[in-house]
């Protein structure tokens, strides 16, 4: 019996039990409780008990004989309905758990761990916004296109800053240093202010996991706002002057040192 699939079946609703009769019946093709006993070497009272669940969720498929015989659903309809099911229930809960818990942190902080659920977080604060957005990153932003229509929508306005080229700037301006990324670039931060109430920032520890804090601080909000907007003013003097001017401005302290662009 194949490992990988049975922790894939228990993942999507299975029992270990129905996992060894789905993937024995989906091989075998219809075969009566005996067969499948015999084949997995279990009980037939365990065998018929799995069977009735599985006949009743649509796992299974009861063929009327003599001997009642069992036949496995077809992968891409379970999984059809599986999905579908799934969409339903989380859609449910997404409209039931915003009116059970604050939309937001206030003035606590909030940390998340893993990237698809720190930018879940980022796109939820951008989609919230009443006025403006300030991002500074070193990633491409395609993955806010639909955000970035939305807002354009409904009249927000979006800042983007960046040492490279993240984006085409479509919905949102885009201030950039042009450079082009290196071979083989891993992203390291995300900042996003909304309407100078709620922020996050993000980027990966040492073991490469992505950790971020999410806050409505004032403080926070304002200490980031103002970060994205001095990169910006640097590059708009680097434009007016034609050069970089950070060799101008160093105070020499061990942080320049350890983080000269």
């Amino acid at each position: 019996m194949n490992v990988k699939l049975e922790e894939c079946l228990r993942v999507l609703g299975f029992s270990e039990l129905e996992g060894k009769i789905y993937l024995t019946l989906l091989r075998g093709g219809t075969m009566s409780a005996y067969q499948i006993a015999k084949k997995i070497e279990i009980s037939r009272p365990s065998i018929y008990n799995a069977l009735e669940h599985m006949t009743d969720k649509g796992m299974a498929e009861l063929i009327p004989n003599e001997t009642a015989l069992y036949a496995a659903q077809k992968p891409e309809i379970l999984l059809g309905k599986l999905r579908s099911e799934f969409n339903s229930s989380a859609d449910a809960a997404e409209e039931l758990l915003r009116e059970y818990a604050p939309s937001d942190y206030g003035e606590q902080f909030a940390n998340l761990k893993g990237f698809e659920a720190i930018l879940l977080r980022a796109k939820e604060i951008m989609r919230n916004s009443r006025s403006e957005i300030y991002i500074n990153t070193d990633m491409p932003v395609d993955c806010f296109s639909e955000e970035f229509r939305l807002l354009a929508e409904r009249g927000r306005r979006v800042v983007v800053y960046s040492f490279y080229n993240v984006g085409d700037g479509e919905n949102y301006e885009l201030f950039t240093h042009g450079r082009e990324f290196p071979n083989g670039y891993k992203p390291t931060r995300l900042m996003v202010v909304s309407d100078d109430a709620a922020a996050i920032t993000a980027g990966p520890d040492s073991e490469g996991v992505w950790q971020a804090t999410v806050t409505g601080n004032r403080l926070f909000v304002k200490i980031i706002s103002e970060h994205i907007h001095n990169d910006i003013y640097l590059l708009r003097l680097r434009d007016k002057f034609g050069r970089e001017i950070y060799d101008d401005l160093h105070i020499f302290t061990g942080y320049e040192k350890r983080n000269r662009q």
